[in-house]
């Protein structure tokens, strides 16, 4: 299993070294990150999505809660689980306006480290559980586009088998060649455009506005290109790709390649990561 992340924000080194001893004492399975302002928080959230944030509420130019506001306003962001730690803001409605803006739970300084690991660990399960509910529905998405395409494959063999009879009918039987015809001419239209539709319909419940952002920030992208960006969203592997696409393995990777040129993605930049920030 892939080691958990922890961004602890505050513009006080030293209370950042508190809550950094905390965890090496006593998660030391944790990777922690660390930043000083809340400007710097949201560029390394936008970068890494760790699985959850610790951030101070008083800092200069953006504030722990301006900083929940920005990152809520991200897709990429919007559901990493965020806790609020102060030595200030401490009454009711300073915690009611923390949870309004969608802080997941509340530290008070100085820092209990009972109260920070059981704190953290909530919202690391917090984290884990919609990372896993959106696992589950990226597999259900896979499924479906595997069960459209094994569909597909079955309907373009119907088709050339009716096409193979076309020659074959005489001039007195012009009204089967006409059913015949018409059958072909909407099983085109169904392979062409119908079940990539029904696929999209899906792909957008669950990731809603990903094709939108990935068209705006990628204009240039082919419709081929369009859909391989999907399928990689979606976390398949390339032989699931390959048949989706009806292409050969080493013809995706090819694909992939060229994607991430185009995207203008180094070598060190993570395709797949990408993605799931678009």
């Amino acid at each position: 299993m892939q080691n958990r992340t922890v961004l602890i924000v505050d513009d006080l080194e030293e209370n950042l070294q508190v809550v950094v001893s905390i965890f090496e004492q006593n998660r030391p399975d944790l990777i922690v990150y660390q930043a000083n302002s809340g400007k710097m928080a949201l560029e390394l959230a936008i970068k890494i999505l760790p699985d959850i944030i610790i951030t101070d509420w008083d800092m200069p130019e953006m504030s722990g809660i301006d900083l929940i506001l920005e990152l809520k306003k991200l897709k990429a962001t919007r559901s990493i689980p965020v806790i609020v730690a102060t030595g200030f803001m401490l009454s009711a409605e300073n915690l009611r306006d923390a949870l309004e803006a969608g802080a997941v739970d509340f530290l008070t300084r100085p820092i209990n480290t009972v109260e920070l690991i059981a704190r953290s660990h909530s919202a690391l399960l917090l984290s884990e559980q919609h990372k896993n509910a959106l696992a589950d529905k990226d597999r259900q998405l896979a499924e479906i586009a595997l069960d459209i395409t094994k569909n597909d494959a079955f309907l373009t063999k119907f088709k050339k088998q009716i096409e193979g009879l076309l020659p074959n009918i005489t001039e007195e039987q012009i009204h089967e060649r006409d059913e015949l015809t018409a059958i072909v001419a909407n099983l085109d239209s169904h392979l062409k455009h119908d079940n990539w539709q029904r696929f999209q319909f899906s792909f957008d419940a669950v990731h809603s506005g990903f094709i939108q952002s990935l068209s705006k920030t990628h204009p240039e992208l082919s419709p081929a290109e369009v859909k391989l960006s999907i399928f990689l969203k979606l976390g398949m592997n390339t032989k699931d790709i390959s048949n989706l696409l009806y292409l050969a393995p080493e013809s995706i990777k090819v694909a992939r390649s060229r994607l991430r040129k185009k995207m203008g993605l180094s070598l060190t930049h993570n395709l797949q990561s990408y993605l799931a920030a678009l």
